[in-house]
C-alpha cells in the first residue's frame, strides 16, 4: 500500500482536489491518501512547511508528500523576486520519505540544514503549469510509489531557492521569539522550543511580555487559567504556544494596526 499526502491550497468547496485524488485512485489501487491541509491561505509557505515538518514524524518509511503550494511571483517586475522560479519542480527523500513541490523555499524551511540529494523534474508540456499537482506532482507520485526510484525523472540540482524561519535569539536576558503560525483556534505557535527555553532560562524567574499582559508562568493544559485568561504552554510539537482559554489569541492579543500581515514578537526576559 502506498501512501500519499496532499498540502495544497485547493480548498473543498471546487473539484479540483476530488479530480488529484481521482487519478491517483485510478493508476494506485491500493493508495492511502491523506489530506494534510488543503486550505493553505494566501500562498503562505510557511504554513505549508509548518504543517508538514511537524506531520513528517508521524508517517512510516517511503510515504510521498505532495505539497503544492506556490510563492506569488510579481512578473512585471523585472528583477524576479528572490529568483523564484515558478516553472521548477523540485523531488526530494528526507528521513525516508519522500516531498515533492515547487522551488518555494521548502526544504530548507523544514531544515535549516537540509543536505538531502535534490532532483528538479523531467516534465513536458507549458500547459502542465496550470495544474501542476495534477499533471506533474501525480505522475511523479505514482512512478516512486511503483519504483522507488526518483534518479530517472529528475536531474540532480544544488540550484534551488532557500528560504529561512526567522530564528529566535538572546541578548542579554532576554529571549525574543516570533509567531510562525496560527492554527484555527487562533492558537500562536512560536519558534521557541522547550529544549531552547530549558537551556536559556532553565530554573530561573522569567516574565513573558504579550500585547497588554505579562506572563510569568507556563502551565501544562489550557483549563488551568479562566476562561478569556492569556496563557503560554509547550505544545505537542514541543513550541512555545500562546492561547488564550475558550478563545482566539490572534484576535485578542494582536494589535490592529499593523495592518493585514501577521507579525508577532515575544520577549521573555530572564532573572535571577
Amino acid at each position: 500500500m502506498s501512501i500519499v499526502t496532499l498540502t495544497t491550497d485547493l480548498g473543498y468547496r471546487d473539484p479540483y482536489l476530488a479530480i488529484v485524488k481521482a487519478k491517483l485512485i485510478t493508476q494506485l489501487s491500493d493508495v492511502k491518501i491523506i489530506d494534510l491541509s488543503c486550505d493553505i491561505k494566501d500562498n503562505t509557505i510557511s504554513d505549508a512547511a509548518f504543517i508538514l515538518k511537524n506531520a513528517l514524524p508521524y508517517f512510516p518509511e517511503n510515504t510521498i508528500h505532495l505539497m503544492a503550494v506556490k510563492f506569488i511571483v510579481d512578473t512585471g517586475n523585472s528583477n524576479k523576486q528572490n529568483n523564484i522560479d515558478n516553472t521548477r519542480y523540485l523531488v526530494s527523500k528526507y528521513k525516508g520519505q519522500y516531498i515533492i513541490c515547487p522551488d518555494n523555499g521548502l526544504f530548507s524551511l523544514i531544515d535549516s540544514n537540509y543536505n538531502e540529494p535534490i532532483y528538479q523534474l523531467y516534465y513536458d508540456g507549458k500547459a502542465k503549469h496550470h495544474f501542476f499537482l495534477k499533471d506533474i506532482f501525480v505522475d511523479v507520485a505514482i512512478h516512486i510509489a511503483k519504483t522507488n526510484k526518483v534518479e530517472d525523472i529528475g536531474m540532480l540540482t544544488t540550484d534551488y531557492y532557500k528560504a529561512f524561519q526567522f530564528e529566535s535569539f538572546v541578548t542579554g536576558n532576554i529571549l525574543r521569539g516570533k509567531g510562525i503560525y496560527v492554527d484555527d483556534f487562533g492558537n500562536i505557535i512560536t519558534n521557541i522550543t522547550e529544549q531552547q527555553f530549558n537551556e536559556v532560562v532553565g530554573k530561573r524567574n522569567f516574565s513573558i511580555t504579550l500585547p497588554g499582559t505579562r506572563i510569568n508562568k507556563i502551565v501544562d493544559t489550557y483549563d488551568e487559567v479562566k476562561q478569556g485568561q492569556p496563557l503560554v504552554l509547550f505544545n505537542s510539537f514541543g513550541n512555545l504556544e500562546v492561547a488564550v482559554n475558550g478563545k482566539s489569541a490572534l484576535n485578542m492579543l494582536c494589535p490592529r494596526d499593523i495592518g493585514t500581515k501577521f507579525d508577532f514578537n515575544l520577549i521573555i526576559e530572564f532573572y535571577d
